[in-house]
């Protein structure tokens, strides 16, 4: 019986948090599964408030720290919790905003690590807004030539964002760039909503690559699990469900300010990896 632990990053939202927590209760039956959840850094609605209604439960861990340390190094203190504390085999690193429904999803993680040995995997993330499957994802970056684009899109988004064009130049790169649909058999990265890590990358590393804030963490995690050879699978007998959209509106948003900010982070982690592929003289198309 492999340990298993779910790592569930918790900021200002309870009402999210709360409903995740209660769609895990349920594998809490199995004694060999632990849930931690990190509060990082809340004002106004700390996780404290709703941890009394859990402070009779076996097998959940409450962390906290006093700052908003962003999505990577939030997610890093219950990583590394559930490494060193917890002797954890399976690491979920789970969005506050999911739900699990599945039953058997113990058992069919289990079945899955043993049958893929997987080091980096994720499960189908459906949406609840438009009932998408999230995952997996095209990978958005097979050369510096191609996150080269992306720092270019990103700068002349952010810029343009301070006098309310950017909405427009959206359209337009749309346009430039299409989405390719996924289908079975191509090069995918996973996305961020929910990520199992175990085996080579579990033995190796202590959580996710921790310069980024917030943005861009699974662009540079397909990079390294490519640069270290490591085995990154799309479980899908695993489903989780998603309340965040898949539409554009859900990543950029509707208001300016938080436009600005997902460009300016985006571009941020953008270049820590354009400067990681240059430093190894290596683009993912090489490797």
């Amino acid at each position: 019986m492999k340990n298993i632990v779910f790592v569930v990053l918790h900021y200002e939202n309870l009402k999210d948090t709360e409903d995740c927590i209660k769609s895990l209760l349920k594998y809490l039956s199995n004694p060999a599964v632990k849930i931690v959840l990190v509060d990082n850094g809340s004002v106004n609605g700390k996780l404290s408030q709703i941890s009394e209604s859990f402070s009779n439960q076996n097998g959940i861990y409450f962390l906290r720290s006093e700052k908003n340390l962003g999505f990577a190094n939030g997610n890093n203190i219950g990583y590394r919790y559930a490494k060193e504390k917890l002797n954890a085999d399976i690491i979920i690193l789970a969005n506050n905003d999911l739900i699990f429904k599945q039953e058997n999803f113990i058992e069919e993680l289990e079945n899955a690590e043993n049958k893929t040995g997987f080091d980096v995997a994720g499960p189908n993330i459906i949406s609840l807004v438009d009932g998408k499957n999230q995952n997996p994802v095209n990978v958005m970056y097979h050369s510096l030539k191609d996150l080269k684009k992306r720092i270019f899109k990103d700068s002349v988004l952010l810029l343009s964002s301070y006098v309310n064009l950017d909405k427009l130049l959206q359209k337009i790169f749309a346009k430039e760039i299409p989405e390719v649909p996924y289908q079975e058999g191509m090069d995918f990265q996973l996305h961020g909503a929910c990520m199992f890590f175990a085996n080579e990358y579990l033995k190796n590393y202590d959580g996710l690559y921790e310069k980024t804030f917030m943005y861009g963490e699974e662009n540079i995690l397909k990079y390294i699990a490519t640069r270290d050879n490591m085995n990154m699978a799309f479980l899908d007998n695993l489903t989780v469900y998603h309340k965040e959209g898949s539409s554009t509106e859900a990543v950029y948003g509707k208001k300016i300010g938080k436009r600005k900010f997902y460009y300016k982070w985006n571009l941020n982690s953008c270049k820590l990896l354009k400067k990681m592929m240059e430093n190894e003289k290596l683009s993912c198309k090489e490797m």
